[in-house]
């Protein structure tokens, strides 16, 4: 009985990538097939050479390609006959490692001669040396033409060189990790690309959503200007842009490095590059924090958690996080809070502040100097994947309160109208809490601002007055006036922040306390932005001179 021909492909042990390559052998002209195991992984690797380059195109698009590594951890490469010619005759190091006699499994008896010979590393090193050398003389040359431009202040021309810069190591990355580099495609998707040989270069670029990166929109937005003759002076993000070509030059180095010694020694320890992984150990034995975490992770998905501060007040404990993902929205937050208010009673509390890392990166230049504080190691609690990327900081960042002299002047816009109401006309004190509501929400997200340059939006009062302490932990000096509120001063304020078709009705007692209330805190931000001269001259006349009236003078309210 005649026995079957084994088929080449059958080293591989996995049936269904057998029968896909023998479905290639028979619908395309197939020179060799080379394959490679990780000896320190499950991966393996297979490169098809083809004699056509549009056949190349062809199988480079299949989707079973994407099945393959997800599932099997299978690795396919294709390239055509003059192409890996031209790359063995460069030296290039991926396909001189992949190429060799001993990984071939499959050959077609009617292709052209191999090109390959057997190599020793010495005739080899020569040829490898002239292709890293190439790298590192390009490299050089982009980077000494950055630092003229920015010694010369020509910042448009910086970022459109800081770019170039970052596409070359992309590009040298991907010819290292797939043998080739893919022409006509943007920053975007040669990021997304490399993803699938690099899964770290993730934890480098903020993204903008699931496809783009924060990165390509800033250069995006230089072309812009230099189209429409304009400057763009966001200098603050150069040293960020250097930070993230730094880590893509020792990415490509670190390959360099570890294809020369594979091709040199087959198979022995291969160099790898050591990731600085943040440690979240500090607070695992917080079994309160580890349980609130779990209980937030079944509302939302989250990218990571930042356990940033705790304060306890008599028997109240409570905990600061941070949570950043995707739609992290105030329905959400107010869900999550009360959910944990449920199980932990009035004995811990959780202050939640939630975004999304594009907004953090695209409002650094005004809050930089809060989230730089929070998003540490130390502070990092949870992590779905390690490979999240920091913000890109900016370096220097010069912190401003921009917008400081409208949020202390609505402020105090809002007591002096409180003050009106009180002693207007008798018996009509319609508004009044609503005002002093107003007042309330709107000191508190001034006094933070001005503490720590961040703004919250849409918190409910109690989170913003939490905030505060953390802002500045004397400020609980004036809980004492909450506590002697007739009502929960924080249920009070957020209910009369919307409309209620009710007469105004407010006690002698009530109004007594609201005065004392508007006149300590506002005493407090006066001290702070007023006597802090966080205001020039101007500004602060300006207020003065608009605010002059007999209200001032009859309620003695300082500026």
């Amino acid at each position: 009985m005649k026995t079957p021909n084994k088929s080449p492909f059958s080293i591989l042990a996995n049936e269904f990538i057998e029968n896909t390559l023998e479905q290639i052998v028979k619908d395309y002209f197939i020179g060799q097939v080379f394959y490679k195991k990780e000896k320190q992984s499950t991966r393996s690797h297979i490169l098809v050479q083809l004699n056509k380059f549009a056949d190349v195109a062809k199988l480079r698009s299949k989707r079973w390609l994407k099945e393959f590594r997800d599932q099997y951890e299978v690795y396919f490469y294709f390239i055509d006959y003059s192409r890996l010619e031209y790359q063995l005759s460069k030296g290039h190091p991926f396909i001189e490692y992949h190429c060799q006699r001993s990984s071939i499994i499959y050959q077609n008896e009617d292709s052209r001669l191999s090109i390959l010979t057997d190599r020793i590393w010495k005739k080899y090193k020569k040829k490898y040396n002239r292709y890293e050398d190439a790298f590192h003389h390009d490299h050089e040359i982009r980077r000494i033409k950055i630092e003229r431009l920015i010694a010369e202040d020509s910042y448009n021309s910086v970022f459109t060189s800081f770019e170039e810069l970052i596409q070359y190591d992309l590009e040298y990355l991907e010819e290292l990790y797939s043998g080739d580099r893919t022409s006509d495609i943007d920053l975007n998707q040669r990021i997304n690309q490399l993803l699938i040989y690099i899964p770290e270069l993730q934890s480098y670029f903020v993204k903008k959503n699931p496809r783009e990166y924060f990165i390509t929109e800033l250069f995006a937005k230089v072309k812009k200007a230099i189209n429409e003759d304009d400057l763009i002076y966001n200098t603050e993000m150069f040293e960020s842009l250097r930070i993230i070509e730094d880590s893509l030059f020792t990415l490509v180095e670190a390959r360099f490095y570890e294809l020369k010694h594979l091709i040199k020694k087959q198979y022995e320890k291969i160099y790898t590059v050591g990731q600085d992984i943040f440690p979240i150990e500090e607070y695992q034995t917080d079994e309160i924090l580890n349980k609130a975490i779990d209980r937030i992770l079944t509302f939302i998905e989250l990218e990571q958690i930042y356990f940033f501060h705790k304060t306890t007040y008599g028997e109240v404990t409570t905990y600061y996080l941070l949570l950043i993902g995707l739609n992290v929205n105030n329905e959400k937050i107010k869900a999550i809070t009360h959910s944990l208010t449920s199980i932990f009673g009035k004995e811990y509390k959780f202050l939640l502040v939630g975004h999304d890392r594009y907004w953090i990166q695209k409002n650094l230049y005004q809050y930089q100097s809060f989230f730089v504080f929070i998003m540490q190691g130390k502070h990092l609690v949870y992590s779905s994947d390690k490979f999240h990327p920091e913000p890109h900081w900016e370096m220097p960042h010069q912190p401003q309160h921009s917008d400081l002299y409208f949020h202390y002047k609505s402020t105090l816009q809002s007591s002096l109208q409180f003050y009106k109401l009180i002693d207007g006309e008798q018996e009509n004190y319609q508004g009044v809490d609503n005002i002093f509501a107003l007042f309330l929400l709107s000191f508190c997200r001034t006094y933070i601002y001005v503490k720590t340059f961040y703004l919250p939006n849409y918190m409910t009062s109690e989170a913003l007055w939490q905030l505060c302490i953390y802002a500045d932990k004397y400020i609980y000096k004036y809980n004492y006036m909450f506590e002697q509120f007739s009502n929960n001063i924080f249920s009070f304020t957020d209910y009369n922040m919307s409309v209620h078709h009710s007469v105004g009705k407010v006690d002698t007692e009530k109004v007594n306390c609201m005065k004392i209330i508007v006149k300590k805190l506002m005493d407090e931000l006066k001290e702070t932005v007023v006597n802090g001269k966080l205001l020039d001259d101007f500004k602060t006349n300006l207020i003065c001179d608009k605010t002059e009236s007999a209200i001032l003078s009859e309620n003695k309210i300082d500026l």
